[in-house]
């Protein structure tokens, strides 16, 4: 479980709910069918247009998964563990090979695989990683993508439930007593704005940050695994090996030849 993106969701949803009871305690009056079912059923339907239908469902999927889920880049574990896949290495690629159970990491596996082959040259197996680097990145991507382009539906949405509601509300002036009529009509239409801009700014947007920063993460990760394989198959030396990958971190990152 991703503590940090749990927290963020509760802390959003506590500073919803004071907010709203500071504003009144009559909390029952944000809770508008109207208005949801224009923003909520609003912002699917745009969605749905704009993507597959089964990608914006497979978006609860990544949301459980990559925001909610537990998720850590660890650097100085892939560079710890591809020192110790160079020491078999010296062995012959039947070590290699044997190790491949025991790697958690599925592009680290995949690319110790390639080397273990034998078959590929050192530019084919950087090409090939690169390659495979590049579907995951652009998959990866496109999902945070999806959530920031379905994040500007909402406000517009919220906009329109207002929009109708302050129509509503001209429709009722001339009426006998409407001037009561008008704050309560125009507080009720005004709700549609506010799911819009919570929905975008609480849930939707900061989602697709999450998802974007922890893209990078794990490029930055496997970059750094595509040239440890590379230098597998090369067969450095350990020192080599260690001071080239820890070039990918900062100074108070790295990992130090005790801990190696």
């Amino acid at each position: 479980m991703n503590f940090s993106s749990l927290f963020g969701c509760i802390s959003g949803v506590l500073i919803m709910y004071f907010a709203l009871h500071a504003t009144t305690d009559k909390l029952e009056m944000f809770l508008d069918p109207h208005s949801i079912l224009i923003v909520v059923g609003g912002t699917t339907a745009a969605a749905s247009i704009s993507f597959p239908i089964r990608d914006v469902i497979s978006l609860l999927k990544v949301f459980f998964l990559r925001v909610l889920g537990k998720h850590h880049a660890d650097y100085q574990g892939a560079i710890s563990q591809i020192l110790e896949l160079n020491k078999k290495a010296v062995l012959g690629v039947t070590a290699l090979n044997e190790s491949l159970p025991s790697i958690k990491h599925e592009f680290l596996k995949e690319a110790v695989a390639l080397v273990a082959s034998g078959v590929l040259t050192e530019v084919e197996i950087r090409s090939a990683l690169e390659q495979r680097l590049k579907t995951v990145e652009g998959r990866f991507m496109h999902e945070a993508n999806m959530f920031r382009t379905i994040g500007r539906f909402p406000p517009a949405f919220g906009l329109l439930a207002t929009t109708l509601g302050m129509i509503a509300l001209l429709q009722k002036i001339g009426q006998p007593d409407s001037q009561k009529l008008i704050g309560p009509a125009m507080s009720i239409g005004l709700i549609g704005t506010l799911y819009g801009i919570a929905v975008a700014n609480l849930v939707l947007i900061p989602i697709a940050e999450n998802l974007t920063e922890r893209t990078q993460e794990e490029v930055a990760l496997r970059r750094m695994i595509i040239e440890g394989a590379i230098m597998l198959k090369a067969q450095v030396n350990p020192i080599t090996l260690r001071e080239n990958l820890n070039s990918f971190l900062l100074p108070k990152d790295r990992v130090t030849r005790k801990a190696a």
